[in-house]
């Protein structure tokens, strides 16, 4: 969710090269990088930082929420001298706790993040938090705004593309299907394609709700082929193995 800008040096080129890594839905390689690599010369501990709030992105990737969060801890000593990652640490706790049932949780870890110790290029994942941790704690509104305003920060593709997936999460959560689908529909067709693999089987729930079978297998069939190692993917295919078999992955058409 947070990396910066790399600098000179083994731990920079780390961090660099495990967050390439997991923007390539390469979770595992992500993770067994750390080891392979030597470290000479001066410290970075903020780059050090970095790689460890990357890899937990690898580890709730793969469905290890547990681990994700250990992962981060006793680290707030070291990060205390560094703005991003102060603020990486509290937005990699706020989505980990939103995701596993500890809203008022998410929120307290969320409020901690301050925008303007992110590069700008990463201010949408800061509302990307914010509004997965609001609709989390049911405030809707205050949910959608934030999913708004992530959009409107977007500046990656990665990012545009990941503003709808959770604008159509909200959506849903105020019962909203028809547009959160045509939602996850214009995610599915951004030309940005990696990883994404949780907006997809999402939209295949949406779909099985809204009464489309068929399209919904095809949406679990593209978070297969796109985030393959993903904890996303593996249920994916769970729900495919139920109804006899994989599906073809040409997206599915609007609904």
């Amino acid at each position: 969710m947070v990396t910066m800008a790399p600098r000179s040096g083994p731990p920079a080129a780390l961090n660099q090269a495990v967050d390439g890594l997991i923007a390539a839905g390469c979770y595992t390689e992500a993770l067994a990088l750390p080891a392979e690599f030597v470290a000479r010369g001066s410290r970075d501990t903020c780059s050090e930082l970095l790689v460890q709030i990357n890899l937990a992105e690898a580890e709730y990737n793969l469905g290890r929420w547990s681990g994700a969060w250990d992962r981060l801890r006793g680290l707030d000593p070291l990060a205390a001298a560094f703005p991003i990652a102060r603020a990486g640490l509290a937005q990699q706790r706020a989505w980990i706790a939103a995701h596993t049932g500890k809203a008022e949780e998410a929120l307290h870890h969320w409020r901690r993040a301050e925008p303007r110790d992110l590069p700008r290029v990463y201010h949408a994942e800061y509302f990307f938090t914010g509004a997965v941790a609001l609709t989390a704690a049911g405030r809707l509104d205050a949910g959608c705004d934030c999913a708004r305003s992530a959009g409107g920060a977007a500046i990656r593709p990665s990012s545009k593309r990941n503003a709808l997936f959770i604008r159509a999460r909200v959506a849903a959560a105020m019962s909203e299907w028809t547009r959160a689908e045509a939602l996850c529909h214009a995610a599915a067709v951004h030309r940005y394609r990696a990883q994404g693999g949780d907006g997809l089987l999402f939209w295949g729930e949406v779909l099985l709700r809204l009464g489309y079978p068929e399209e919904a297998h095809r949406a679990y069939a593209l978070a297969i082929e796109r985030d393959g190692q993903s904890e996303s993917a593996r249920v994916a295919a769970q729900r495919l193995a139920e109804v006899g078999g994989l599906h073809e992955t040409r997206v599915p058409e609007p609904r």
